[in-house]
């Protein structure tokens, strides 16, 4: 049996975004969530896109820095 560790890791980020309702840097999010770092990015790409997030604030280039779980 495989393991699916994209699942894994995007369930670790939308548990760990949904503790901070306020929002959470991206950077934290690295640090803490416990996923791993090179997943972060296209899953909180893929969240977004699928409505569960909202960027907050982005870096010049359109990369989030704070995401929070949006609100509806």
């Amino acid at each position: 049996m495989d393991v699916n560790y994209k699942i894994i890791d995007t369930r670790r980020i939308t548990d760990y975004i949904a503790v901070f309702p306020d929002g959470i840097s991206v950077e934290e999010i690295m640090q803490n969530s416990g996923a791993e770092k090179l997943r972060v990015y296209p899953a909180l790409f893929e969240l977004e896109q699928s409505g569960f997030l909202e960027v907050l604030e982005r870096e010049e280039l359109g990369a989030p820095l704070i995401v929070r779980k949006k609100r509806h």
